[in-house]
C-alpha cells in the first residue's frame, strides 16, 4: 500500500448551509458553557446564547449576572455557538462537544461582545424592531434561510437581497455573510469576496465576514490577503483550524511534511478534539517517518469518532505502523 497517496481534502461544511436535522439529532449527553464579556472586561448578563448542531439545537440559553452560561444534553459534534445581546455586535464560535468528555475536557468559550448593533448572524431577523415592515422582511429572512437548507442557493440569493434594503446596518451584514455562503456553494468566488467586502462595510469587525474571507482566500492560493483579514479577528479566535488544517494538507500535497505536522500541530491546538485535524497529521507524520507520532494520531482519531467515517481506515494504519 502506497500510504503517501495524495490527500485532496477534508470535508468541510457550514453550519448555516447544512439541511436541517430532527429535534433528537441534536440531543446527547454532552455539554457546552462559557462566559461573556464587553471590552472592558465586565460580564454581560443577559446574552443570549443560541446552539445549533446541523441546523437544529435546543433552546437559547442566557448568561447570568457573572456573565457564565452552561447547556447540558448535547449530542456529540461540531456546534454552531451564536452570542448576541442588544446593543453589542454578535459573534459565533465553532466548538466540539464529545458525549463522554471529562470535566476537564469539556470545552469552554469566553466571548467578548463589542458595543455596537446587534448583528443576526444567523440570517435571521432577530435585530429587527417591530412593525409591518420588519414582519415582512422577518419572513424573507426566514425563507431566505428555508431555500439555502434546502439547496436552494439561487433562490436564497434572490431573497436576502430583496431583504437587504429594509434592514439594519447589523443585520444587513449578516445577511450579505449568508449570500457568499451561497455563491461560495455555487463556485461563484469572486462575488463572495465581494458581498462579504460589502458585509464588513457595514460591521468591520463581523467575525462571520472575517474568517469566511480568509477562508476563501486561502483556498484560492491568497495567504497574503487571509491572513490580514485572520489577523482582524479577536485574538482567541485568529487560529482558525479550518484553515490550518487546509494549508496543511497543501503542504502535504507538495511533499512538504515537516511543514504540513507543523500546521497541524496548531491545527490540533485550536481544536484538539476535531477528528479530521488528527487524520492528516497522521498522515503526515506516517509520510515523515514519525511512525509512533502517526499511530497516536490514529489511535487519537478512533477515540473522538469510532464509529466516523475514516475510523476504519485509521485503524488499518495504526495497526501496521504498530507491527513495525
Amino acid at each position: 500500500m502506497d500510504y503517501r497517496t495524495r490527500v485532496i481534502g477534508a470535508v468541510l461544511a457550514g453550519a448555516l448551509l447544512a439541511a436541517a436535522a430532527s429535534a433528537q439529532a441534536w440531543a446527547g449527553r454532552g455539554r457546552l458553557s462559557g462566559t461573556v464579556q464587553d471590552a472592558d472586561g465586565n460580564p454581560v448578563e443577559g446574552a443570549s446564547i443560541q446552539l445549533t448542531l446541523g441546523g437544529a439545537g435546543p433552546e437559547v440559553v442566557s448568561t447570568n449576572g457573572k456573565g457564565r452560561w452552561a447547556r447540558a444534553g448535547l449530542g456529540g459534534g461540531n456546534w454552531d455557538v451564536l452570542v448576541s445581546k442588544a446593543g453589542y455586535v454578535s459573534t459565533t464560535h465553532s466548538a466540539l462537544v464529545q458525549e463522554y468528555a471529562s470535566p476537564a475536557d469539556r470545552v469552554f468559550l469566553k466571548t467578548t461582545l463589542e458595543a455596537g448593533a446587534v448583528s443576526a448572524t444567523d440570517g435571521s431577523a432577530a435585530a429587527l424592531d417591530d412593525g409591518e415592515s420588519a414582519q415582512a422582511a422577518r419572513e424573507q429572512l426566514e425563507r431566505g434561510n428555508d431555500l439555502l437548507a434546502s439547496g436552494d442557493y439561487e433562490g436564497a440569493i434572490q431573497v436576502f437581497t430583496e431583504a437587504l434594503p429594509a434592514l439594519p446596518e447589523g443585520a444587513k451584514a449578516a445577511v450579505l455573510v449568508a449570500v457568499a455562503q451561497a455563491q461560495v456553494q455555487l463556485e461563484r468566488d469572486d462575488e463572495a469576496l465581494a458581498s462579504l467586502e460589502r458585509a464588513l462595510t457595514y460591521a468591520p469587525s463581523n467575525v462571520d465576514a472575517l474568517r469566511l474571507m480568509s477562508r476563501r482566500l486561502t483556498a484560492l492560493g491568497r495567504g497574503d490577503e487571509a491572513q490580514a483579514y485572520l489577523d482582524r479577528m479577536p485574538e482567541d479566535q485568529r487560529a482558525d483550524p479550518e484553515i490550518l488544517v487546509r494549508e496543511g494538507v497543501a503542504l502535504y500535497n507538495e511533499n512538504d511534511f515537516e511543514g504540513a505536522v507543523a500546521k497541524l500541530d496548531a491545527a490540533v491546538e485550536a481544536a484538539p478534539d476535531w477528528s479530521e485535524a488528527y487524520y492528516f497529521r497522521g498522515l503526515s507524520n506516517m509520510a515523515a517517518g514519525r511512525n509512533e507520532a502517526a499511530a497516536a494520531d490514529f489511535r487519537r482519531l478512533i477515540e473522538l469518532e469510532p464509529e466516523g467515517e475514516k475510523a476504519e481506515e485509521a485503524k488499518q494504519f495504526a495497526e501496521y505502523l504498530e507491527s513495525l
